[in-house]
Parts: structure tokens; sequence; C-alpha cells
């Protein structure tokens, strides 16, 4: 076989590889997020994508590997909390700032709730990556955010409290709804709306620290 051929073969071949790896992917992804790592088998997820069980270890040499290779992908996928402060931060608008923060965290978990279930069944159960995301990702933003209510202490608009804390405990209190929404089932017993929830939100945690 030539090797132009041969190049041409590979090149077929690659899309059916990046296929089947996607819907292993996928599968894994609802079949973790339903049950975790540890309740999780490779024979149930070839089983749910319809492929041969051997054909996971061919893309993936370990189920640890395969989740690892899950978690990466949705910390990739993350929909940058952080962005509205890049934005806005210059405006010293508050009220638009944290507002846009809570509702980028609610659209993400709203249109993705695998995403919230996979990062807490990977700290449950003492994945590694649940530390790589805390410290890459989380630490970010609370820092970010930090950072800018120093800024707004600096000048008088903010309470002189402890800025790190303050940071934990707006994010806090937006990640405990997703929890009590997506983990406890509240969305089944409540319809919430999102607009007036952020409002609130936002409202008690600025009256609580403007400078007033």
């Amino acid at each position: 076989m030539s090797t132009e051929k041969a190049t041409e073969k590979a090149s077929s071949n690659q899309p059916e590889k990046t296929n089947t790896r996607e819907k292993i992917l996928e599968t894994a992804i609802e079949l973790f997020a339903k049950k975790g790592f540890n309740g999780t088998t490779t024979k149930e997820i070839a089983e749910a994508a319809e492929v041969n069980e051997s054909l996971i270890f061919r893309h993936f040499s370990t189920k640890k590997e395969l989740y690892g290779a899950i978690i990466e992908q949705k910390i990739d996928e993350e929909p940058g909390i952080e962005l509205p402060l890049h934005k806005y931060k210059d405006t010293k608008d508050d009220y638009l700032i944290f507002k846009s923060i809570a509702e980028r965290m609610l659209d993400k978990c709203g249109k993705d709730s695998s995403f919230i279930r996979l990062l807490h069944f990977s700290a449950l159960e003492g994945h590694e990556l649940s530390d790589m995301f805390f410290s890459t990702y989380v630490e970010y933003i609370d820092m970010l955010l930090c950072d800018y209510i120093e800024i707004r202490i600096a000048d008088g608009a903010f309470k002189k409290i402890h800025p790190l804390s303050a940071s934990q405990a707006f994010i806090g209190m937006v990640v405990n709804h997703i929890i009590v929404q997506e983990l406890f089932g509240g969305k089944k017993r409540n319809k919430v709306n999102n607009e007036e929830l952020v409002q609130t939100f936002v409202t008690v945690f600025l009256d609580g620290i403007k400078n007033t």
C-alpha cells in the first residue's frame, strides 16, 4: 500500500474513531452523573453506548482515565463565570456585576445538570480531579471577586468586611440553590423564576455589604 493510500485510509477511519470516543464519553457522562464513579461499571457504559466493552479500553486505558477525561471536558466547557467581572468591573456597577455572575452560574447548571453532579460525586469519592477543579477554577473565581470587593471597600462603597469571605458567601448562596435544585429534587417540587431569584440574591447580598 502506498504512503498516500495509507494516509487516506487513516484519515477515513479518524471520524469513526472520534465518533466512537464521543459516544462513549456522552454515555459515561450520563451514567457517572447518576451513579458516580464507584457505582458505574465499564460494562454498563458499553451496554448503554451499544459498543463492545473492549472498545472503551482502546480509547481509555482505565475507567479512571475515562472519568478523568470527562471531568476535564466539563472543566473546559465551563461557561466563564469570571467573564462578567472582566467585562463590567470598570463600570463599578455592583448590581450588574453580581447579577451577571449569578445568571451565568444558573444558566450553566440549567442547561447541563451533569456538571454539578459530576463535581459533587468526584469530591465525595475523593477523585483528585475535584481538587484540580477547585484549585484551578473555584479559587480563581473567589480571588477575582475578592479583588473587586477589596476595590469597592477602598472606594468606600462597601463596608470594611473580609473580602474573600464575602466572595465565598455570594458564590455559596447561588451554589446552594443549584445543589438543592439539581441534587435534592427542588426543581421537581417548585418552579423557580430565575430572574426573581437572582434579583433576591443580589439585593440581599449587596444590602448587607454596602456602606450606606
